[in-house]
């Protein structure tokens, strides 16, 4: 009996032994993994922190050493921007493109969808087909035959042309996502408000758009993403410096043979600015939309 209790002790020691060894390992493993995740945090925090404080910098002071922290902060490079008007006109051209562009994708991809997904009709697979193929379109690959056909119906170098393309190129991918989200969407919601006596045009405005937000944010980011930093439709179609938008301003800091680069750092740093503000508000929905229809209810 008394050797029995000594080999289970033995084996509870044992066990104990090899326990806190595997518990070890565990926290070298944790401790590793989160080494790495906060060394990925950080490549990614960095680009704007130095965005940031370069900004101070002079340009004799950024040609000595372009990650030293500056020893003397100047409000220079943003007293020559915001002292002109050049920033201001980029400022409001890009976000009067980038919100009425989304906007007329929301609306016009909205309704699209609901009825590709809400409505059988003859040629409806055709349409979706066809919407779908735009997915697999360069963009790039447009640009010459858009600039041919704007400069032919005399489309260049006005208030509302940039609108066109910028709203016909993301319509694939806004129909593409509202669809795949609507037919999570069970048909009982829209019954029971038929059956109270909505109409059509009632269901899609206070039902379903209503549980389309997350999808909408998610669009809304990704096109305003694309539109505010789109250069080569941007460049060629709009020519004219009364319509410059934020990447084609950003040009400016650069000369033929010589370039204000702490300058240019800081107009990048002004330009992200307002992705990033809009990121911050509409990231937990953006989030619940990118995985809307993982799961089917």
């Amino acid at each position: 009996m008394g050797k029995s209790k000594a080999t289970v002790s033995g084996d509870h020691a044992a066990y104990s032994s090899e326990q806190k060894q595997n518990m070890f390992w565990y926290k070298i493993l944790s401790l590793f993994s989160s080494s790495i995740l906060w060394a990925v945090c950080l490549s990614y925090i960095f680009p704007f922190i130095w965005l940031l404080y370069n900004s101070f910098k002079t340009q004799s002071q950024f040609a000595q050493n372009i990650f030293s922290v500056p020893t003397v902060p100047t409000f220079s490079n943003y007293h020559d921007i915001f002292g002109g008007t050049a920033v201001y006109v980029a400022l409001f051209n890009s976000t009067f493109n980038t919100i009425l562009a989304i906007v007329g994708i929301v609306v016009f991809s909205f309704m699209v969808a609901y009825f590709l997904s809400r409505y059988t009709f003859k040629g409806r697979n055709f349409l979706y087909v066809f919407f779908v193929t735009g997915l697999l379109v360069p963009v790039l690959g447009l640009l010459i035959p858009s600039y041919i056909q704007f400069h032919l119906f005399g489309l260049l170098n006005t208030r509302f042309t940039l609108l066109i393309p910028y709203i016909t190129f993301n319509l694939p991918t806004a129909i593409y996502l509202y669809d795949s989200y609507m037919r999570t969407v069970p048909r009982s919601v829209e019954e029971a408000a038929f059956i109270d006596g909505a109409s059509i045009n009632q269901i899609m405005r206070l039902v379903m758009f209503p549980m389309c937000l997350p999808m909408t944010s998610t669009i809304v980011v990704l096109n305003f993403l694309f539109n505010w930093n789109e250069f080569p439709f941007a460049l060629v179609l709009n020519s004219g410096e009364q319509y410059h938008t934020i990447p084609i301003w950003l040009t400016s800091f650069q000369g033929e043979y010589a370039s204000n680069i702490t300058g240019r750092l800081t107009a990048m740093l002004i330009a992200s600015v307002p992705i990033i503000v809009a990121y911050v508000f509409l990231r937990e929905k953006m989030m619940s939309g990118i995985t809307a229809g993982a799961v089917k209810g």
